[in-house]
């Protein structure tokens, strides 16, 4: 990578520091731009942690993260659930595109939805994100609506994982093509309460700036290319590569490969279409010249700020919704020549993915299959970053649970039981590895699950002895996790 030229004003003291240099873990690189403060974290470096690379410096354990993970609209089970059980099952149709993370991830089935039987697209989404039945709400002419009816499962962990980070947690949404007319329970995953939805960022460059910028040109101040972001930019790296020659060649190597790093990923936000004032949609949109959305882009920009906001410790927690529950989504690769089974087929390339998802005859349901490809195409596009990531002496997937689902097991049906389910990552050693593939005997609850995951990731399991409620005939109350997955 060529450097640019960098500017003379350093915040770092000129004296050279000692060979036995201990940094702590919260250390930031700072400068002032034009009166403005601007603060960047650094990745974890050896310098922060024990002799071992076990633990930091100062004796604490190193940080694990939560990340929960989104598709709309289902699956096709006969696709998605292998044939065996164990760790030598065969990747179905469906997860194949995970191959390179087999070793790192367990399938989950056979689980079942104990606050299930109102309304499909609502009941999942409150199982799955918060074990608490969601609580209807007047729907306004809408076909329903309705609001989560307790804490989301990240806000849950990021009161316990996050107490001293600069975010609590990260809200991220890929596409814009969901409703906003049946409530907050469809809008986000994230949920502080029954009325505190948190609504995820669509735009990347808004996410980077709140991330790595501390200021916000003003619209008119003629910086189109975003030249005052690489000046900000350079005026902290000036301090990242004075750092460099003062740490030892494993860190200076972790160093260089996180400024490459944000230098490559500002360089991706600025080619995505930029926003749109005219998109029939609230907010502003990324949206391609055919109507379409960028999806593979946009999701692939927010994996590497989410990477970078945890190597950097701004939060422990994260949540991203690839496409959205009930959603519109467009698939538009998946044009009427990827079906030669079908000739003469309709072309729902850039159709309602979820009106195509309620035909079930073979065709669409084959169109409905391959959106599920392409879906875990691009979440292995996120855990294979995460795998890549240095993370003390392993990587961030290592230290990091991760755990996706869909709305409805089956958009066709509404179904509610035996939804498709992934657990990645280590948890620091909490998630039990090796396990393939999962399937209940005896029809666990979906809040075993959620209970499990937040025993993995806080810094003390004994503080989480329980998940969910019961409402009614509504049973999402558990004590039990699933001790499948835990070491």
């Amino acid at each position: 990578m060529t450097r640019r030229k960098l500017p003379r004003e350093l915040s770092l003291p000129r004296r050279m520091l000692p060979r036995e240099l201990v940094m702590p873990r919260r250390t930031l690189l700072r400068s002032m731009l034009g009166g403005t403060a601007i603060a960047f974290g650094l990745p974890l470096l050896e310098t922060m942690l024990d002799a071992h690379g076990t633990a930091l410096a100062d004796g604490h354990a190193l940080p694990r993260r939560l990340i929960t993970w989104m598709w709309g609209n289902g699956c096709r089970l006969e696709h998605w659930v292998p044939k065996l059980t164990g760790p030598d099952y065969a990747l179905t149709p469906e997860l194949a595109p995970l191959e390179k993370v087999k070793d790192q991830f367990t399938v989950l089935s056979g689980f079942q939805n104990r606050i299930a039987g109102r309304r499909g697209h609502h009941d999942g989404m409150a199982a799955l994100w918060s074990g608490h039945a969601f609580i209807e709400l007047d729907a306004m002419g809408a076909p329903y609506a309705s609001k989560f009816g307790g804490m989301s499962i990240d806000q849950r962990a990021a009161d316990l994982m996050s107490t001293d980070t600069l975010f609590k947690s990260l809200e991220f949404g890929v596409t814009k093509r969901h409703l906003t007319n049946q409530g907050p329970t469809l809008e986000t995953m994230a949920h502080r309460g029954p009325d505190q939805p948190l609504f995820a960022e669509r735009d990347p460059q808004k996410v980077y700036d709140k991330l790595f910028a501390s200021f916000m040109p003003p619209p008119d101040n003629g910086d189109p290319e975003g030249a005052l972001r690489y000046r900000a930019l350079d005026a902290v790296l000036a301090d990242l590569h004075r750092l460099e020659k003062r740490v030892g060649a494993s860190d200076r190597a972790r160093l260089q490969l996180h400024a490459e790093s944000v230098f490559e990923l500002e360089q991706q936000l600025l080619v995505i279409p930029p926003s749109c004032a005219v998109i029939p949609k609230p907010g502003k949109l990324d949206f391609n010249a055919d109507g379409s959305e960028p999806l593979a882009e946009i999701h692939s920009a927010m994996s590497k700020l989410m990477v970078l906001a945890f190597s950097c410790d701004l939060s422990r927690v994260a949540s991203c919704m690839f496409t959205a529950p009930s959603g519109g989504q467009q698939f538009p690769s998946l044009t009427p020549s990827k079906f030669p089974a079908f000739p003469g087929a309709n072309d729902y390339s850039h159709a309602d993915h979820h009106n195509v998802s309620h035909v079930n005859a073979d065709y669409e349901q084959a169109f409905i299959h391959e959106s599920v490809v392409s879906c875990m195409q691009n979440f292995s596009v996120l855990l294979e970053l995460l795998a890549a990531t240095p993370d003390g002496v392993g990587s961030l997937l290592d230290q990091t649970c991760v755990l996706a689902g869909s709305d409805v097991t089956e958009g066709w049906s509404h179904s509610e039981n035996d939804y498709p389910i992934l657990i990645a990552g280590g948890a620091g050693g909490r998630l039990r590895q090796g396990v393939g593939h999962y399937r209940s005997p005896n029809s666990e609850s979906l809040s075993d699950i959620g209970l499990a995951v937040l025993r993995a990731v806080v810094p003390d399991p004994t503080l989480v002895q329980s998940y969910g409620s019961d409402s009614g005939n509504y049973q999402g109350y558990t004590t039990t996790p699933c001790a499948a997955i835990l070491v």
